[in-house]
Parts: C-alpha cells; sequence; structure tokens
C-alpha cells in the first residue's frame, strides 16, 4: 500500500503544466458567441468523426456566408445571425447516440456571461435562457457532476475498489469523505486557475490508481489496515481523481458571474453520485454477507478494477508519448 500511496503522490505532483481536459472519449462541443447586431460565430468539433452528428440553425437564426475551410475534418466554424441575441432560443444537436454520447454547448453572451448544458441522447435540446440567478447556476451545475460522475468508468471503479477493501460502513464513511475532500481541492485549484495539469498524464495516473487499489483488496491483513489505509488511500488519489473532474469542468466552463455557485454545485453532483453509487455497492454486499460469496465477489471486482485500470493505462500511456 505504501509503494501504491507513493507512486500516486508522485505522479499527481509530476504532472506537467498544460490546459486540462475531460476523459469523454465521443464528446461534441458546440461553443456559440454572441457578437454585435446580432451576429453569432459558432465552432462545432467532435472528438472523433460523426457526419451525422450536426447542432441544428436555432429558429429565428440564419446562417451566414459559407463555413470556410478547416485543418480538421471534425472541426467546422460558420456564422449566424439571430435577432435580438440567442436568449430563449432553443439548441439542438441532432443523431447523438453511439457514435458521439453526448454534447456540450457554451455560450459566451455579448454581456460576458457564460452559459453551458450538456446533451444527450435521451435531452438533445435546449433553450438558453435570457439570464441565470445563482440559485440556476448552481442546480445546472450539480446536474452536471452527478452527470460526469455516473458516466465516468474509471471514477466508479476506483469507488467500486475501496467499498472492497474497506468494508465496514463507518470505515466506508470516512474513506469516502477523505476522496471528497482530497478531489474538491484539486479539482478547484485547477478549475480556478491556480494550478495547471497535463490531461493525458493525468489520466494515465487514475488509471494507475485502479491498479493500485486493485492489488489491495483481498491482501493479507487487509481487513485491519484498511481501517487507516482506505482513507489514506483515498487522500492521495483523490487527488489525481480531482484533475479528472476539472477536465470537465473546463469542457462547459464556469460562468464569470457566479464561479462560486458553479464550483459548489458541480462539487456537490459528484458526491450525491458518489454516496448513491457506494450505497448501491454497499447494499449488495450486505446482501451477500450471510453467503461465502463476499470473497469471491471482492476478488472478482479487484479483478475487474485491476485489469479495466492496466488497459486504460496502456492506452492513455500510448496518447503521452505518442
Amino acid at each position: 500500500m505504501r509503494r501504491a500511496a507513493a507512486a500516486g503522490l508522485v505522479l499527481a505532483l509530476m504532472v506537467p503544466a498544460s490546459r486540462v481536459h475531460a476523459h469523454g472519449m465521443r464528446t461534441g462541443y458546440l461553443e456559440l458567441s454572441e457578437g454585435d447586431g446580432g451576429a453569432v460565430l459558432a465552432t462545432w468539433k467532435t472528438t472523433v468523426p460523426a457526419a451525422a452528428v450536426r447542432p441544428q440553425v436555432p429558429e429565428g437564426c440564419a446562417t451566414v456566408g459559407d463555413a470556410p475551410e478547416s485543418p480538421s475534418v471534425n472541426v467546422r466554424t460558420f456564422s449566424l445571425h439571430c435577432d435580438g441575441g440567442l436568449g430563449g432560443r432553443r439548441i439542438v444537436v441532432d443523431g447523438l447516440g453511439p457514435v458521439l454520447t453526448e454534447a456540450v454547448v457554451r455560450v459566451l453572451r455579448s454581456d460576458g456571461a457564460v452559459l453551458s448544458r450538456v446533451l444527450t441522447p435521451a435531452a438533445a435540446a435546449w433553450v438558453i435562457p435570457v439570464s441565470q440567478s445563482w440559485s440556476q447556476v448552481a442546480m445546472e451545475y450539480v446536474r452536471l457532476g452527478i452527470l460526469h460522475i455516473a458516466t465516468g468508468a474509471d471514477h466508479l471503479l476506483f469507488l467500486l475498489a475501496l467499498v472492497l477493501y474497506v468494508r465496514r460502513p463507518r470505515d466506508v464513511f470516512f474513506t469516502e469523505t477523505a476522496f471528497t475532500c482530497s478531489h474538491t481541492l484539486s479539482f478547484s485549484a485547477v478549475a480556478l486557475g491556480w494550478i495547471h495539469a497535463y490531461a493525458p498524464a493525468a489520466e494515465a495516473a487514475i488509471a494507475l490508481s485502479l491498479i493500485l487499489v486493485a492489488l489491495d483488496i483481498g491482501a493479507p491483513d487487509a481487513e485491519r489496515q484498511a481501517v487507516w489505509q482506505g482513507p489514506l488511500i483515498a487522500l492521495v488519489f483523490g487527488l489525481v481523481h480531482g484533475l479528472g473532474f476539472a477536465g470537465a469542468l473546463s469542457e462547459v466552463g464556469l460562468p464569470d458571474r457566479a464561479v462560486a455557485s458553479a464550483l459548489v454545485g458541480f462539487g456537490l453532483g459528484v458526491e450525491i453520485g458518489q454516496v448513491a453509487f457506494i450505497l448501491v455497492v454497499m447494499a449488495a454486499l450486505a446482501a451477500l454477507a450471510r453467503t461465502a460469496l463476499v470473497p469471491r465477489v471482492a476478488l472478482a471486482g479487484s479483478y475487474l478494477v485491476g485489469i479495466s485500470g492496466a488497459y486504460w493505462l496502456w492506452q492513455r500511456l500510448w496518447v503521452c508519448f505518442a
């Protein structure tokens, strides 16, 4: 365990400076920047080729001229004219599904306000609000936090590994609290621009954390050591996972006039998702407590976490050195 914590801490501290990006691999990004007189510059980007997925021109807006040539087939920039601006207009992204699983819409208002929304196949439309109160901003970022943790397989597997290692409810509570405090510190620092991180290296470190924690599940004397080692592991590796959470925030951005509401809301959403997942896992373990299946389930879980982490580590290191 000492080697695991030390390796995670070294990786967290050695991440070189750059801009953080989220680890979603099948995402579209639509940025709408308002200018004067109803002018809007639109940029549509995808992480993978997806010709069938595209944003609709909002009703009441008209395309101005032809789209300029782009050096990338996954990037398209075009101009729109929207009388009265974008407030109250409905944004739709067609074709979301197996190729692109989500689309991040970011609106840069002419008054400096920044609005954002994540569209999914089940909710592929968004009516841009004319303005947002601090409470509306907070609730939107709560939703984004829940969505991020629900779709982040690496974060969920790390939580699964922690529960399988610690097991006892009181110790799980302390471990989850340590993880929350740790990742909140790092993702807030990155989101506010206090520190910078290189995304591929951060993602590789997250994958490595899965391997190292998986090795501790079922280790000799693990039950006694987990009382204090569980929170320590969560505290150390939470710093690394916070960099991944910061990547999600960097995709949608922070509203200039409600930064605190956005950060608190996103952190609360992540916490809600974490607690819900942990409760489901603990309920399943409690149901198996009177059987002889718990050790086998823990062993199977350790293999699942370790093999997944090894695959992602190889994949992400390839990106780092490509």
